[in-house]
């Protein structure tokens, strides 16, 4: 990965700014909205100039903004500041909420996950990735019993009947994960069979807790 440790100044509307510059203006614009035309700068410099960190930059402006981040392979993944805080945020939002809020927020983003990608949700076994997410997330005391009730209030009433979870669905999980990776958080796994998933529901169901706007239709 090529991070480029000098000041960097960005093009923007005919003048060049200097990169923290740029960064406080998309911040303080008030709405993603009008943040997003120095995200477009941001992201056609680090494109012209091979700095491949500028999608991190870009991430902590969406962040700032509530917005899910962009996906970012592993291998250039560095957490930022600003991904670490709208996680907390998240957690702690989650641990304050009453049971129908859980629910709520878990549904609209196992509505979101099946509306917009729909392939990574194929068996009952998928479940035991979406109980990761939740427990490695934002509460780590939840126990796979509780984790079924609420995921059996939460499906949405069109969920496939095949994937529906049932009392026994969680008892998977020592078939479908090594034993090395047993007592590890999903993103610290070596080999987790649901990575994919897990991140892309974290990201949808992040943005949810957030949000709090319910989208199931």
């Amino acid at each position: 990965m090529k991070i480029n440790e000098e000041v960097q100044y960005i093009w923007h509307d005919g003048a060049t700014i200097p990169e923290n510059l740029l960064m406080t203006m998309a911040k303080t614009a008030g709405t993603y909205d009008g943040a997003r035309p120095y995200l477009f700068s941001l992201l056609a410099h680090g494109v012209m100039h091979g700095i491949f960190d500028y999608i991190n930059k870009v991430n902590e402006i969406r962040e700032h903004y509530h917005v899910v981040p962009i996906p970012v392979p592993k291998e250039m993944g560095v957490s930022s500041p600003g991904q670490k805080e709208t996680d907390s945020m998240a957690r702690k939002k989650f641990q304050t909420m009453k049971q129908n809020e859980r629910e709520m927020v878990v549904g609209d983003s196992l509505y979101l996950l099946t509306l917009e990608h729909n392939k990574l949700f194929r068996s009952k076994n998928d479940w035991l990735g979406i109980y990761l997410v939740v427990k490695d997330r934002v509460d780590g005391r939840m126990s796979r019993s509780v984790f079924t009730e609420l995921a059996k209030s939460a499906t949405p009433s069109w969920w496939p009947s095949e994937l529906q979870i049932s009392d026994r669905t969680l008892s998977n999980f020592a078939r479908c994960v090594a034993y090395e990776d047993r007592f590890e958080a999903y993103y610290d796994m070596e080999n987790n069979p649901w990575e994919e998933l897990c991140d892309t529901f974290w990201n949808i169901l992040k943005h949810e807790i957030l949000t709090g706007k319910s989208t199931q239709k």
